[in-house]
């Protein structure tokens, strides 16, 4: 990931070392200030002067590479450093973070492919893997490469085949993992972010996969560990940001659901 230099605005100043005597002319900038290079108070010409833009600093704001090629383009990046998922937007062109969710990525014996892919299919619910000789399922799952998807914390259950009935039998030990790797492969998220993803993130959206650390992402909502949020042996449930209007979890977090 590159790094931005920043041209920022300042407020010119002097500044003395307690131990050296040395001047140091610096600059505010919010509330830190910057010091800049050795200085003396009869000559420097800007002591005393109104803010001008004098300062140049670098940072890291975990932004795509590239510049992107027009306003409203998205960008995804993985962090398995951070079990993170970041989405960018493109505005005035430049990129600016829209979105950081929290996930559950490969273990050490499924690696989540490195590297610049793309999503190029999507699936409302699907068939994933087999798991202790079963098969789960997911929702809103959007591949960006071979059988590497984003998609929601497995679906078990014995009426698991069907949207209907599995959002309500997400395997929550699983959920319990969200922000650890966990997968075999695929990025696990949230139902409210996969649901986000498969609805915002068109066919062509680049998907970056980095071993880096990246933003920390939000904790996933806590769950309430009695029904109807869950089955009475506390194994399947709803995951709290399902947008379905039968989620029990609406009145908990109404901020996950824009009805």
């Amino acid at each position: 990931m590159r790094l931005k230099t920043v041209l920022v605005e300042v407020t010119p100043g002097l500044y003395q070392n307690k131990n050296t005597k040395e001047y140091l002319r610096f600059g505010s900038f919010g509330e830190k200030q910057l010091g800049f290079y050795p200085s003396e108070p009869e000559t420097d010409p800007a002591y005393g002067t109104p803010a001008q833009p004098i300062a140049r600093f670098t940072l890291s704001p975990y932004a795509p590479e590239k510049p992107p090629k027009k306003d409203g383009d998205r960008w995804l990046t993985v962090y398995l450093g951070s079990q993170s998922v970041v989405c960018f937007i493109a505005r005035d062109g430049d990129w600016a973070v829209e979105r950081i969710m929290i996930c559950s990525a490969s273990d050490d014996e499924h690696q989540t492919p490195l590297g610049l892919h793309y999503i190029y299919s999507r699936y409302k619910y699907k068939a994933m893997t087999k798991m202790n000789g079963i098969m789960v399922y997911a929702q809103y799952a959007c591949r960006f490469r071979g059988h590497y998807l984003f998609h929601t914390v497995p679906i078990g259950g014995e009426y698991r085949k069907f949207q209907k009935y599995g959002k309500k039998q997400m395997l929550i030990a699983e959920y319990e993992l969200l922000g650890s790797p966990a997968s075999h492969g695929c990025v696990r998220l949230l139902v409210g972010d996969a649901y986000w993803i498969y609805n915002n993130c068109k066919w062509g959206t680049k998907v970056f996969v980095t071993t880096d650390a990246g933003p920390a992402a939000p904790a996933a909502p806590a769950l309430i560990y009695a029904e109807p949020y869950m089955n009475k042996d506390q194994t399947l449930g709803w995951d709290p940001t399902d947008p379905d209007p039968e989620n029990p979890y609406r009145e908990i977090y109404p901020e996950w659901f824009n009805d």
